[in-house]
């Protein structure tokens, strides 16, 4: 009673008449829709005012404003307002007391558990505020990973693609913001839903995000995945280069060069995180003449130009993560370099393509000689404390 009293009695801020106005919104959604623009314009604001009100205010109207959004993104927002809405809900919750999150994902959990399929919108905006959350919280919320991707693998059902997409992208989050930390389970059911599932969608938003998911894989250590699984990961990938659709072909070409660039450092794989064991770190011993240099020489078919593309492009990905991410010697870039040429030696396949590869490797080579130059040079002018 008490803490009502002061409450009420505590004059409203700026961030409190927008949560009184948020709540106004939600409470009479059963006679009248939110109008979009009005709540995009309402979250906006809301999320600047986060960013300037104090701890202590934000502690004052943190869970009416969490309880507000949670029932926004359930009524069924539309993309623009949940992704605002997502948006808001971490924010406040990483200045507010962050303990809510623990209480905040569990119910979202459970509304995607339960979700109808006769209510995508609805689905798609709690699925997109979990993703958001773990984006956020990743590290201290690893033990639901694997309810989430459970969820994920049933959101893939739906026939809306925008539903299956939000899934995918949930799915990334959670894993990137997890890390390597969760249980080997739950990094084995998400895999077996990328690859048994959603790397074959009709849609090709859908196949781009799990592309995306592949490459968060990548980004972590590749929790879970023995030498098996990404070596077939890769072969996913190159075989995902000949989709008829470039951004489908861009989003594989990256994923199979970040994959190459984690199986050629076994160092950098995860071998240990939450319970259960995890496969022990292995090279992938010939890997890059497999899913590199083979699949260039020998495309042929109407998509063969398609694939030397996307197989360009993976080289390019892969020389990035391997000096960039991995941190590799520039003595190493002179084998890759090798191997690139190599490849070129072989009159099948056209011109423009061997120069459009040369020039793609060239500039990376180039960028990165630069980089060590400038190093160098600063180094001798002894400038290295205003880098």
């Amino acid at each position: 009673m008490v803490k009502n009293y002061v409450r009420e009695n505590v004059p409203l801020s700026r961030f409190g008449v927008l949560v009184a106005q948020l709540e106004s919104i939600v409470a009479s959604a059963s006679q009248q829709s939110p109008d979009p623009l009005l709540c995009f314009d309402l979250l906006s604001d809301l999320i600047t005012a986060i960013d300037e009100e104090p701890q202590d205010s934000i502690l004052l109207w943190q869970r009416k404003c969490e309880d507000a959004l949670y029932s926004l993104l359930v009524l069924g927002a539309r993309q623009p307002v949940r992704h605002l809405a997502s948006v808001a809900m971490a924010n406040i919750i990483s200045k507010g007391d962050s303990i809510s999150i623990y209480s905040r994902v569990s119910s979202l959990q459970g509304f995607l558990s339960d979700g109808k399929r006769s209510e995508p919108q609805k689905v798609a905006g709690a699925a997109q505020c979990l993703g958001e959350l773990y984006r956020y919280f990743g590290r201290r919320i690893t033990s639901g990973l694997l309810e989430t991707t459970i969820i994920a693998t049933k959101l893939m059902k739906f026939y809306e693609e925008f539903v299956r997409q939000e899934a995918l992208l949930m799915l990334q989050k959670a894993l990137e913001g997890s890390g390597g930390n969760a249980t080997s389970s739950a990094y084995n059911e998400a895999f077996r839903l990328i690859t048994r599932f959603a790397i074959g969608d009709k849609s090709f938003v859908v196949r781009i995000a799990a592309a995306h998911c592949l490459k968060a894989f990548a980004s972590i250590g590749g929790p879970g995945l023995g030498a098996g699984e990404l070596d077939n990961s890769a072969a996913h990938c190159v075989k995902a280069l000949e989709d008829p659709v470039s951004s489908v072909r861009d989003a594989f070409a990256e994923a199979l060069g970040s994959l190459l660039a984690l199986g050629m450092n076994p160092e950098a794989q995860v071998q240990s995180g939450g319970k259960g064991s995890f496969p022990s770190a292995k090279k992938l011993e010939g890997c890059l003449q497999r899913h590199l240099s083979l699949p260039f020489s020998r495309a042929n078919g109407p998509r063969s130009k398609d694939v030397r593309m996307g197989i360009t492009l993976s080289w390019v990905s892969f020389l990035q993560a391997i000096r960039l991410r991995y941190l590799r010697p520039d003595t190493e870039l002179q084998n890759y370099a090798l191997q690139v040429m190599e490849m070129l030696n072989t009159d099948a396949f056209d011109a423009h393509a061997q120069v459009l590869l040369l020039a793609r490797i060239s500039f990376l080579f180039a960028i990165i000689i630069l980089h060590m130059l400038l190093i160098c040079l600063t180094i001798s002018c002894n400038l290295v404390p205003f880098l």
